[in-house]
């Protein structure tokens, strides 16, 4: 047998194009053209219209002034891994942000893709179903503000996923190794996917094609794969004393809530994950179907396909009921990634089963096509037009970039800037190349000391606050007032800045 994995796609994909001429769209080369366009035009967005990185992106980009096994113990490090990395090449500003983000969307979606083709047999269906990830509003628009370790997390979910299928199909050492790496990714990638992965061994072994792959002695090979990197940086958490358990009870938040607390906030933020995407498909595809060309389940796509409704079903199931057993209501929709990032898949995949979809895809495409371009809309609005009632503190739009004159003058070409907290620290980093920033008070990451022209306390980072919220000024002060470039706004929104000067040997410039 000398054809390969994903040589297999073949088959099924001829079958339903034989149905008739399979438009551009939903072509491999036409989806990967189309998810890419979408990709350039958003990392476009955020690095020409939005002139300073958002709060996520910026704690990220005061973490990555120095490469280190572990920064906190709350996220592990691959993500600040991939931005060290990147930013030794592209610099600290928003090019780094934008290049890492829409390269790993854009890897999850090919990768969703591919899982798409195994279970799904018509093209058009393959395609909708990639594209359908704009309708989780957590990728579809959330994706572009505040993700950063999730987006590695998801790309390793797709990527473990797919392989698990290919081992139902034809197991390898090669392919049980590919999975330790996707489990060793996703792990340093973001805890989640623990519960993820803990999910999927249980859906495989409810099906008996999956529960071979799992019971193999060759999955030996995975954990031995997936072992040495996070032995490694399981070893890292001990030597730096960072208590990820405790670190995640912090994140979890106050618990104790009663149950109808704890209910209402699963079932809100379940709902915030699946809409509109299940409202969508439902309004567009089952009113007066008919089940027109429904399409037999094959034994392949349908044992894959129960096993991603026992990932979804259990998935939510356990959120629930840890959710309880904790008592906290603090669950986010992001969360909801780790068991329902492939939804979308599913649906599609039931959809074909029950039929009578083709006449309706062009109203689905219009509405992609809507949404998509809406969100594209509105992220440029923002900086045209930063009014706190259409985007609050709207900080990718604070000309943070104005304070680089200040700081050159006083402070010369490598100062050592103190600011309030993470966020500011990493929004001034981003601002001002060549500065490294350090925060007040920090009892886990520190960058390294290094040899600085210069330092000063910085102020004010909080855009657009008004000089009474700043620090009464002295001898020492320097107060900077700042225009936000904002062509549709009369008045302007402007920014109150104060950098005071510190010693060289001051304890908070070392």
């Amino acid at each position: 047998m000398t054809d390969t994995y994903l040589d297999r796609d073949a088959p099924a994909s001829a079958a339903a194009g034989a149905q008739g001429a399979v438009p551009f769209w939903a072509r491999p080369e036409g989806v990967a053209f189309i998810v890419g366009l979408w990709m350039v035009l958003h990392a476009v967005i955020a690095v020409v219209f939005e002139i300073a990185v958002n709060a996520d992106d910026a704690i990220e980009s005061y973490m990555v002034q120095s490469l280190e096994l572990s920064y906190v113990p709350r996220n592990p490090p691959l993500f600040d891994w991939l931005l060290w990395a990147l930013q030794r090449v592209l610099g600290v500003g928003t090019l780094s942000f934008a290049v890492l983000r829409y390269t790993l969307l854009f890897a999850c979606a090919m990768l969703v893709y591919r899982v798409a083709r195994r279970m799904i047999a018509d093209p058009r269906l393959q395609a909708l179903a990639t594209f359908s990830l704009s309708f989780i509003w957590v990728i579809g628009y959330h994706s572009h503000r505040i993700l950063t370790h999730s987006n590695v997390m998801i790309v390793a979910i797709a990527g473990a996923f797919l392989t698990v299928m290919a081992l139902s199909r034809q197991r390898s050492l090669g392919l049980y190794a590919g999975l330790g790496l996707w489990i060793a990714a996703g792990t340093l990638g973001k805890f989640g996917f623990v519960a993820f992965l803990g999910v999927l061994l249980v859906a495989c072994l409810l099906e008996p094609t999956y529960r071979k792959v799992i019971l193999d002695p060759r999955l030996l090979v995975t954990f031995v794969v997936a072992a040495v990197p996070l032995g490694i940086y399981g070893f890292a958490l001990w030597h730096y004393g960072q208590n990820v358990a405790e670190a995640t009870a912090q994140t979890i938040g106050i618990t104790g809530a009663g149950w109808d607390a704890v209910v209402s906030a699963t079932v809100g933020a379940l709902f915030g994950y699946v809409l509109p995407l299940v409202l969508v498909v439902a309004l567009v595809f089952l009113p007066y179907n008919r089940g027109d060309g429904a399409t037999p389940d094959a034994p392949e796509r349908g044992a894959a396909r129960r096993v991603l409704r026992s990932v979804i079903v259990i998935g939510i199931a356990v959120t629930l009921v840890s959710t309880l057993a904790m008592g906290t209501a603090s669950l986010r929709d992001r969360y909801f990634h780790v068991f329902l990032l492939l939804l979308p898949v599913y649906l599609f995949a039931e959809l074909e089963r029950l039929g009578g979809w083709r006449p309706r895809v062009w109203i689905y495409l219009t509405l992609l096509a809507v949404v998509s371009g809406g969100i594209m809309v509105s992220r440029m609005v923002v900086p045209l037009w930063p009014d706190p009632r259409l985007c609050g503190r709207c900080i990718a739009a604070e000309p943070l970039y104005k304070l680089q004159v200040a700081v050159a003058n006083k402070l010369g070409a490598a100062p050592t800037l103190v600011a309030d907290d993470r966020t500011s620290a990493g929004r001034l980093r981003a601002a001002i190349p060549g500065a490294r920033v350090v925060i007040v008070r920090e009892n886990q990451y520190r960058p390294p000391s290094r040899p600085t022209t210069g330092c000063a306390r910085v102020t004010g980072i909080f855009n657009g606050l008004p000089k009474l919220l700043l620090p009464p000024a002295d001898q020492s002060t320097i107060e900077v007032s700042v225009k936000w470039w904002s062509p549709w706004m009369n008045p302007h929104r402007w920014s109150d800045w104060q950098m005071t000067i510190l010693p060289p040997d001051d304890p908070l410039c070392r």
